[in-house]
């Protein structure tokens, strides 16, 4: 009897563990994203405060500041948003479906774009790396205010208006919450997934870019043979 509560209790705690981490881990995201769209749209306010620094190594902090600040809550949010890929937790936890695991996706096309483009360098790519960012920016904050916080938006209200689907709450509660609708969590799951596999994969093979991948595709260099002149033909005596 005694081990029968324990293993309950322990379940339990575990059970209140993950979902802590997980709604812990879902605030984070929110707060990277923002920082990360707030970063990539401030770029010209850095670029105009830096040309007013007269030493060049306060400069270079204030540009490093900018690079680490916009890198790492890119990165951050790839690296932590790769919860939103665990089919185990969409029952456990109200995700946004399909805007966060779509969100991410967005925030890895990013990243790769960091990877293989200078971005600071060519302003058409960073046109692009903005757009990246702020999709999946809002994207993930669209399906944190509508849908995961959406239980508690319906708790204060009526309960005959919490019921409907007529109101933007009760609609997104309904059709776009990972709990209530599994259905589309699977497949949001199968087609976010792919697009963050086809991210991996570009990494990946850009990552062998200039190495052993040389070694097949570029083709192995003729030798030169040089013309030899004839001997010259000596008189006969």
């Amino acid at each position: 009897m005694i081990g029968v509560l324990l293993q309950s209790a322990v379940s339990n705690y575990v059970s209140a563990g993950s979902i802590y981490t997980e709604n812990t881990v879902a605030v984070i995201l929110t707060m990277l994203a923002v920082l990360a769209v707030s970063i990539q749209v401030a770029r010209g306010y850095f670029l105009r405060i830096l040309r007013k620094f007269t030493l060049r190594l306060a400069a270079d902090i204030w540009w490093l500041l900018y690079i680490i600040l916009r890198d790492a809550s890119i990165f951050l949010m790839v690296f932590l948003g790769f919860l939103m890929f665990w089919p185990g937790i969409y029952q456990d936890f109200p995700i946004a479906m399909p805007f966060a695991p779509l969100a991410i996706d967005f925030f890895a096309m990013a990243l790769v774009l960091l990877l293989i483009k200078d971005t600071d360098e060519e302003p058409f790519y960073n046109s692009i790396l903005t757009i990246l960012v702020i999709i999946g920016t809002t994207l993930y904050i669209m399906g944190i205010v509508l849908v995961t916080e959406s239980p508690v938006s319906l708790a204060v209200l009526p309960p005959t208006v919490a019921t409907s689907t007529n109101n933007i709450w009760g609609f997104a509660n309904t059709y776009f919450n990972s709990i209530n609708n599994p259905a589309l969590s699977i497949y949001t799951f199968y087609i976010s997934f792919t697009i963050l596999g086809l991210c991996g994969l570009v990494a990946i093979l850009y990552s062998f870019k200039g190495g052993i991948f040389n070694r097949f595709v570029e083709p192995k260099p003729k030798p030169v043979i040089k013309d030899v002149a004839p001997p010259t033909q000596q008189n006969k005596t």
